[in-house]
């Protein structure tokens, strides 16, 4: 039959039935055996039929490496720093471009290998086809370098560790060897490929550094020509230890000046020295004179005559005539020594006055010289400037030559290292990369399962089967009016007797209990309470913030006729609302039947109660409806004791605030007044035969009190 949207919706947006899920993989098991078969299967024909290919990997560091020679700069080197992580990834784009490939792939001679060319087994006719159409370019116009760059690129591979400077260079090929040596020459052209760039840069700077010397050399020469030029012009010539010869002159006259005047203070003090000891009679002791050769000569004469004149006073008086003649010889040396005392004094008199005079000269063309060497001061700064730019030039030039020097020599490949250098060089792999026989195998496998469970659980939820929809508000949903309206005929006579006499018995308020006053009120303002259920009217507590209507069931005994008034009461309650069945102390079939999941005796009140089960533990799901289960469980005998307690109580009051009707079963006459006076209404069932003796005590503790009527097989099944 069709079905309006509104329905499809209801089928897709209901809660996923998972036990149903489970039966259907189990009925399907062959649908997803056979696929995981074929898989594995495909997989291990794959991985054993496809040709192997081997992976060598050979390690790069990058580093500054030194020259051996010199720079101009001792701190040029130390300022430079370690690659970056940026500088990294540039020489990894530098390893996989198409100049570096092409060098290796002459190197390797990759041309006419049938898995590098794509020409090695000719133009294949599909390929002569797109060629033919223009889809394609031809292979054969292409050099074979170019040719060879994609096949040789999906076999190029490089990485780098984080946090290092290492480049790590992986190469694939189905020959092993070959893998070696593709890496080996990949890190080899890296290498020599930084040394070209280095003798290319050294060669450019060569060049710019030659014109620069010419030019320096220029300046150079002009400047000292400006300089000599303003010297000889200026008269600021050079002398000895390079000062001008104004300055040299001045110099000069100064050490003679220096020198007479220490002549003439000489020669004054010797004079004067020596006239006060000729004063003193002192003439022998007077040392230019005593050093006068005819000095020394009288003195002689004098020492001999007194020896003479010695001899003779022995013999003879003081007036003989010989002692006479040689006093008178001793007397006429005395004079001669005076006179040439004299002489000397005389002498250094006229060298001090002599002295004097060249002092006099001296100072006044000293101070002349000191006029002409302050005239030339500021020719002399002048020159300085111009001197200074010839030597800045020259320093320039010099610099620029030392550079020019080192840029020719680095021009050899011996003195421009890589900044990089190969710590571990590939070696041919025992194993090979790729195929991995059991990840391959196992991923197909899984992959399979996976996209087989995936269809048909997709088919199932799509067909809207294993979705339980949602209780309908209306009943014209549907196409056919009659269909609905005999569906929803049976849903009401599920709820049977138990709806009618509840009916019954919210006519009336009762005043006795809040929570039967609120259930007035909740029934006056839905409309009738349990008949607006019946019409499919919504009677949620907590949606519309009413309290929850708190239902106690006396059964009686455990007939089929009680489990099904039972059953019948709690569905149809459930239809106007979250509804929950509590079986307190009795353990029926078709409750524990429903509620159990694969086990002998569900879990239910009394294991809650006792504190080794949980909520999610007991609540079980009603297959049939929206109602939700609790069973008995075990330790059903201490129900009386339990019952006092405010376990109970308090469970009752958790219950309430999630559930807008909460119906806890009983069969036993004695739980049934215990347990009343927690409740909001109390069902007898009529057909018990101490229902309405039940009755007469119920009222004394509860006074809404109603007996209802069996509900039959066919309604329950309904």
């Amino acid at each position: 039959m069709r079905v309006y949207e509104r329905d499809i919706d209801e089928r897709l947006t209901g809660e996923i039935d998972l036990s149903r899920i489970a039966r259907v993989l189990a009925a399907k098991r062959w649908w997803v055996i056979g696929p995981v078969l074929a898989a594995l299967a495909a997989a291990l024909v794959f991985v054993n039929v496809v040709r192997p290919r081997y992976s060598a990997e050979a390690r790069l560091l990058l580093e500054n490496q030194e020259s051996f020679l010199p720079h101009a700069e001792k701190g040029e080197r130390a300022s430079e720093v370690l690659p970056d992580a940026e500088a990294v990834q540039s020489q990894i784009q530098l390893l996989t471009s198409r100049d570096l490939a092409r060098r290796v792939i002459k190197a390797l001679q990759l041309q006419g290998d049938d898995e590098f060319d794509p020409l090695a087994q000719g133009v294949s006719a599909p390929m002569r086809l797109m060629i033919m159409f223009g889809l394609a370019r031809d292979p054969t116009v292409v050099p074979p370098e170019d040719r060879i760059l994609d096949s040789f690129a999906e076999r190029l591979n490089v990485l780098s560790p984080t946090k290092t400077r290492v480049l790590s260079i992986e190469f694939s090929s189905r020959n092993p060897d070959l893998a070696a040596r593709g890496a080996n020459a990949i890190a080899e052209a890296y290498i020599a490929f930084q040394q070209d760039a280095k003798r290319e840069s050294a060669r450019s700077g060569a060049s710019s550094l030659a014109s620069l010397v010419a030019e320096l050399r220029g300046r150079v020469a002009e400047a000292e020509a400006r300089a000599e030029e303003f010297r000889v012009k200026s008269g600021l010539l050079l002398g000895v230890n390079n000062t001008t010869i104004s300055a040299q002159h001045l110099s000069e006259l100064n050490t003679q000046l220096s020198m007479s005047r220490s002549a003439q203070a000489d020669a004054q003090a010797k004079a004067r020295l020596i006239r006060e000891m000729l004063r003193q009679n002192r003439v022998a002791d007077i040392p230019d004179v005593a050093n006068n050769e005819v000095m020394r000569r009288l003195t002689e004469q004098r020492v001999t005559l007194r020896a003479q004149l010695a001899l003779e006073s022995r013999t003879l008086l003081p007036g003989h005539p010989r002692i006479k003649e040689l006093q008178a010889q001793l007397d006429d040396l005395d004079r001669q020594t005076r006179a040439a005392a004299e002489r000397v004094v005389r002498t250094l008199e006229n060298d001090a006055r002599i002295a004097g005079d060249r002092v006099e000269n001296l100072t006044q063309a000293l101070e002349a010289q000191k006029k002409v060497v302050g005239a030339a001061g500021a020719d002399d700064v002048q020159l300085r400037e111009l001197e200074r730019t010839a030597r800045l030039y020259k320093e320039q030039l010099e610099s620029a030559v030392a550079k020019y020097q080192e840029a020719i020599a680095r021009e050899n490949a011996q003195a421009t290292p890589a900044d990089a250098r190969i710590f571990q060089r590939a070696l041919a792999p025992q194993t090979p990369s790729f195929p991995k026989k059991i990840p391959i195998v196992a991923f197909a496998g899984v992959a399979a399962l996976i996209l087989s469970v995936g269809a048909i659980l997709s088919a199932e939820l799509l067909s809207g089967r294993p979705r339980v929809p949602p209780p309908r508000a209306e009943p014209a949903l549907r196409t056919s009016p009659e269909l609905a309206h005999a569906r929803q005929g049976a849903a009401e006579a599920a709820a049977g007797q138990a709806a009618v006499a509840l009916d019954a018995a919210l006519k009336e308020p009762a005043p006795v209990a809040a929570p039967v006053e609120a259930f007035s009120r909740r029934r006056k303002e839905s409309g009738n309470g349990v008949a607006t259920a019946r019409a499919a009217t919504p009677l949620s507590a907590k949606a519309g913030g009413a309290p929850c209507v708190k239902v106690l069931f006396t059964r009686g005994d455990a007939s089929p006729a009680a489990s099904a008034t039972m059953l019948a009461l709690a569905r149809g309650l459930a239809q106007g609302g979250r509804a929950v069945l509590v079986a307190v102390d009795l353990s029926d079939a078709v409750l524990d039947q429903l509620a159990a999941r694969g086990e002998a005796r569900p879990k239910g009140l009394r294991d809650l109660l006792a504190g080794v089960a949980d909520f999610g533990d007991v609540i079980q799901r009603d297959p049939a409806s929206r109602l939700h289960l609790i069973a008995a469980g075990s330790g059903a005998e201490t129900v009386a004791r339990e019952a006092q307690r405010a376990n109970l109580a308090m469970l009752l009051e958790a219950l309430a605030r999630t559930y807008d009707f909460v119906v806890f079963a009983t069969g036993d006459a004695a739980n049934t007044l215990r347990l009343a006076p927690m409740f909001d209404k109390v069902l007898l069932r009529a057909a018990d035969p101490a229902a309405q003796q039940l009755h007469d005590a119920v009222q004394r503790v509860c006074r809404d009190v109603s007996l209802i009527e069996d509900a039959s097989d066919a309604q329950v099944a309904a």
